[in-house]
């Protein structure tokens, strides 16, 4: 398949046709660079996704683990670090089939997040509902903003 035509030695179609040739690999290198953006966009290479959040009281993290049973998650706080450590289960291998893909991670995972403020370990809450692990961490009194009347 010809992408390209030479026209001929002409000065104007010269011209022209790497005019065409540039905004062609400009296209194309446009399409690639997106593609990756996406890509990166959408899959950060860990497990699990988390977002940390906060108000003026508390850090909300969040965690997306989907099919993990919550009673094999382990969840510390320790200094200004969240550690959350679990296993996903090894689905039995079937011989009988080839793989075009395999995309599902399997074995043990842990994830550690950085915390903004120190929180207050011992008042921690977390919950787990439908493949979504919810953290409540209060922030201690010192990392809590102060309202301060101003004097006239």
């Amino acid at each position: 398949m010809t992408i390209f035509r030479w026209r001929g030695p002409g000065f104007p179609g010269s011209i022209l046709e790497l005019e065409r040739m540039r905004n062609y690999m400009e296209n194309v290198y446009s399409t690639l660079a997106n593609g990756v953006n996406n890509f990166r966009r959408n899959y950060t290479g860990v497990f699990p996704l988390v977002n940390l959040a906060e108000d003026d009281d508390n850090l909300y993290l969040t965690a997306e683990l989907p099919g993990i049973d919550p009673q094999s998650l382990d969840l510390s706080v320790k200094n200004d670090t969240v550690t959350l450590k679990g296993a996903k289960k090894v689905e039995p291998e079937v011989k009988e089939v080839n793989y075009h893909r395999r995309e599902r991670d399997i074995g043990v995972f842990r994830r550690s997040v950085s915390l903004p403020v120190k929180v207050q370990a011992e008042a921690v809450e977390a919950k787990f509902k439908n493949g979504i692990l919810s953290v409540t961490l209060p922030k201690v009194a010192e990392a809590k903003a102060h309202q301060i009347s101003i004097t006239t």
